[in-house]
This record gives structure tokens, C-alpha cells and sequence, in this order.
């Protein structure tokens, strides 16, 4: 349904065994597939699930951020008026908003940030993700996943959801590490031009979640909530960066509200 990504159409069929055309997009975080959607997802709102590029069987990136964002949305079914992101996903969902604000009726961000607008901390940035990047191409996918989930940022998670984050590490080990290393090389938080500008003109629903001991991600989506305030910020109790492993339930029943709110 997408000329040149790996995808998969989710949601009900009709009487005829035709499915709807989807209208929502699912988009992963950095090192993950379209399977992290897969069981979370309302099943009565169509939607399409997708590897991002140089993740799962999509193809790597070949241009730079703007040039892949401009594939991606030339790539989009014209059903497709609403995205739901995480992390990585979250970003690109943005950056796909400012690039065609009147196209997207609604935005559902989890855990992701707008984008620095400090020339030197995306400089820095930008050297951090060399030091991944490396890594990968330099002692492969074993040693990146394994030094990739000890950071801090995900530390807790073994404490919340060990079988969860077993099934993340297996997800992670399959991917080709040539293909994260030019995913991050191309959409690394550092090389993303920010989209704080477009949020508070954007005339659609936009929708913020974050874990309540995230504190970094929280506060960033206090801030889009201070420069929008119609922005709605649901931060999800016991629960840190990914809520899509840490509280996959509390998640799931906040979709089917938002997802079947009167007039989506």
C-alpha cells in the first residue's frame, strides 16, 4: 500500500471481505517494526503499519532527512489523514506534519521531541549517534542491542516488563545493522530540522503522551502544551520512556478512547 516500505494493513473487515481503506499511520521507534503496533492498536479503526526506513524489510534510507520525509508523505495512501508515532515514529510523524500541515487531521505522539534548535546541541548530537553508528558497523547488531538497551533511558524497563523487553532484544537482533546505522545517520535527532515553528499552527487534534518518570520527555510535552495549549498531554502513571512495552494496557485503552472519540 506503500510503494517501496514493508506494510501491513490493520483494522475490520467489510460485509464484502474488502478491507477499509485505513486511515490511520503507525510509525515504530528507532530499532523497532511494524510488529510494536500490532497488539495495541484498536482494531475497529483501520489503520497501516510500517517498517520505517533501514528497519525490518523496508529498504534503507537513500537521501538525507527532508528528502525522506518528502518520500514518505509522495509514499502515503490518500486515506491516510491521522498518524500515531512513538519516539523515532513520534519525530517523523512531526516532521510530516510540518511538511503538509492541511493533510493530517490528527496527531498521536508518544515520547518523542520536536527537535533541537540549538545549532550546537545538534552538533553534539550528532557526534553521539556517530559513536552508535560505528558500533554497528564496526561490531554488529549483538553488541549495538545489547549496549542500546543499557542506557538509562530504558534501564527500568527490566524491572516492568522483562518478557517484553525480551521479545524487543529477538526484534532487535533481526534487523541488518547497516540499515539502523543509515536509519540513524539520516534520522538522528541531531540531523532533524525542528518542528516547535509548525506546532503551534497546526490546526489539527494533536495528542501528547509520556511516562510519568520520563521526566525529560514529560517536560517536552509540557512545553508543546505551553506553545498550544489545545494540545491534550496524558501522562501514563509507573511508566517511562516506551509505554508501548512498560504499560501496553493503560496504552491500548487510551487509544480506544482517543481513536473513538465523537467526530474522529
Amino acid at each position: 500500500m506503500m510503494p517501496g516500505y514493508h506494510t501491513k494493513a490493520l483494522g475490520p473487515a467489510l460485509d464484502a471481505g474488502i478491507s477499509q481503506q485505513p486511515r490511520w499511520l503507525l510509525l515504530h521507534g528507532f530499532t523497532g517494526s511494524h510488529l510494536d503496533w500490532i497488539d495495541l492498536w484498536p482494531r475497529d479503526f483501520p489503520a497501516l503499519v510500517m517498517d520505517l526506513p533501514g528497519h525490518g524489510r523496508s529498504p534503507d534510507p537513500k537521501g538525507d532527512f527532508a528528502q525522506e520525509i518528502a518520500r514518505l508523505l509522495a509514499a502515503l495512501p490518500s486515506s491516510i489523514e491521522r498518524i500515531a508515532g512513538y519516539s523515532l515514529g513520534g519525530r517523523i510523524a512531526l516532521a510530516l506534519m510540518a511538511q503538509a500541515p492541511a493533510r493530517f487531521q490528527e496527531l498521536l505522539i508518544l515520547s518523542a521531541h520536536p527537535g533541537l534548535e540549538d545549532a550546537s546541541e545538534r552538533a553534539a548530537r550528532c557526534r553521539q549517534d556517530q559513536i552508535w553508528i560505528d558500533l554497528l558497523r564496526d561490531q554488529g547488531i549483538k553488541r549495538f542491542a545489547s549496549a542500546w538497551q543499557r542506557q538509562a533511558l530504558f534501564r527500568a524497563q527490566h524491572l516492568r516488563a522483562p518478557m517484553a523487553v525480551a521479545i524487543q532484544h529477538r526484534r532487535r537482533l533481526s534487523q541488518r545493522p547497516e540499515g539502523l546505522a543509515r536509519a540513524l545517520a539520516c534520522f538522528g535527532l541531531g540531523q532533524m530540522p525542528p518542528t516547535w515553528p509548525a506546532i503551534p499552527v497546526y490546526n489539527g487534534h494533536l495528542h501528547w503522551i509520556s511516562g510519568a518518570q520520563d521526566a525529560k520527555f514529560c517536560a517536552l510535552g509540557e512545553q508543546v502544551c505551553q506553545i498550544r495549549p489545545a494540545t491534550t498531554h496524558d501522562i501514563l502513571p509507573d511508566c517511562g520512556h516506551n509505554p508501548l512495552i512498560e504499560a501496553p494496557d493503560m496504552l491500548k485503552e487510551r487509544l480506544e478512547t482517543l481513536c473513538g472519540h465523537p467526530g474522529r
